[in-house]
C-alpha cells in the first residue's frame, strides 16, 4: 500500500499546509502517490514522525510492517525517511523517499531498498484541487524494482473535492517504462477526538491496465485507520493500521 502510505506518507506530511495535500492523502498509492505516493496489509501499522523544520519544508520517518506499494507487497519491516519542501510563491512542491525493507519478498529475501524523487504542481479551482507530478522510481540494487525494472519513471494527476462530510479524490498514474496505467478512487472522512487527536478513515478502490498484470481488471480495495496526534506545534505521530484486498488483477499472487 504504498500509494497507500508510501504516498499516505508523502502526502500526509504537507497535509496542514495544504488543502490539496489533504485530498491526496486519501489515496494513497499513495497516500496512490498514494498516492501518492505510500500503507500496509492485515495487521500493518506505522509509528511516523513529522517535523515542520521550516514554514515549508518537513521531516518523516516511519515503520511499516509491510510494504505494499499498488496492491503487491514488496518487503517487511521497512524504515523509511523521507523530505518535502514547498517551494514559496509557486505552486511546487518537491520531495524524496527512501524506504528499506529489511525482510524481501519477490525474489529478493534481503529486501528491496528503493528511492522516490518526485516533484508535484497543485492549483485549486474553487472548491476543486488539481495536481499534476512527476515521481522518478530509483532501486539501488540490480532488479530489485517493480516488474524487474531497476529504474522507471512516472507521471501523474489528479483532482479531489469534498462531497458533504466526505472527501473524494481520483487519480491516474502512467509509467513510463513499463507501459501500463494506474487508477485509484478514493473516500475518507477525518473525525476531530480533541485538540490533539483525529480519527482518519478512508476506502479506495484501483483499476490498472498493463500495470500490475496483462490486461484491465480492477486491481485492489485499500482500508485505512489513522490516528494523528499532534505531539508539539512542529510534530506529529501517526500510527495506523490498514488492509489490503487482491482483486482479479493481482490476486494469482498477491494474498490480502
Amino acid at each position: 500500500l504504498k500509494e497507500t502510505l508510501n504516498h499516505y506518507q508523502k502526502t500526509k506530511n504537507n497535509q496542514g499546509r495544504n488543502q490539496l495535500m489533504k485530498i491526496k492523502t486519501l489515496l494513497i498509492t499513495a497516500i496512490g502517490a498514494f498516492a501518492v505516493a505510500n500503507v500496509n496489509a492485515g495487521e500493518a501499522k506505522m509509528v511516523e514522525e513529522v517535523v515542520v523544520v521550516e514554514d515549508n519544508a518537513s521531516i518523516a520517518v516511519g515503520y511499516n510492517t509491510s510494504y505494499i506499494f499498488r496492491g503487491v507487497n514488496y518487503g517487511d519491516n521497512q524504515v523509511t525517511a523521507q523530505i518535502d519542501y514547498d517551494i514559496p510563491n509557486v505552486p511546487l512542491a518537491v520531495g524524496a523517499w527512501y524506504g528499506n525493507p529489511i525482510d524481501g519478498r519477490g525474489g529478493n529475501p534481503n529486501g528491496n531498498d528503493e528511492l522516490d524523487l518526485y516533484a508535484t504542481l497543485s492549483h485549486s479551482f474553487g472548491a476543486v484541487d488539481a495536481w499534476l507530478g512527476y515521481t522518478a522510481y530509483i532501486y539501488p540494487e540490480s532488479g530489485g524494482g517493480r516488474l524487474g525494472e531497476n529504474n522507471t519513471n512516472e507521471i501523474g494527476t489528479g483532482i479531489g473535492t469534498a462531497v458533504g462530510p466526505i472527501d473524494l479524490a481520483f487519480s491516474a498514474y502512467y509509467d513510463l517504462d513499463i507501459e501500463g496505467w494506474y487508477f485509484d478512487l478514493t473516500a475518507g472522512h477525518s473525525f476531530a477526538i480533541s485538540d490533539m487527536i483525529s480519527l482518519d478513515l478512508s476506502a479506495g478502490i484501483s483499476y490498472q491496465v498493463d500495470y500490475n498484470s496483462a490486461g484491465s481488471d480492477f486491481n485492489s480495495i485499500l482500508l485505512v485507520a489513522a490516528l494523528p496526534i499532534s505531539l508539539t506545534d512542529t510534530a506529529t505521530l501517526t500510527p495506523y493500521i490498514a488492509g489490503n484486498f487482491a482483486l482479479d488483477a493481482i490476486d494469482a499472487r498477491q494474498g490480502d
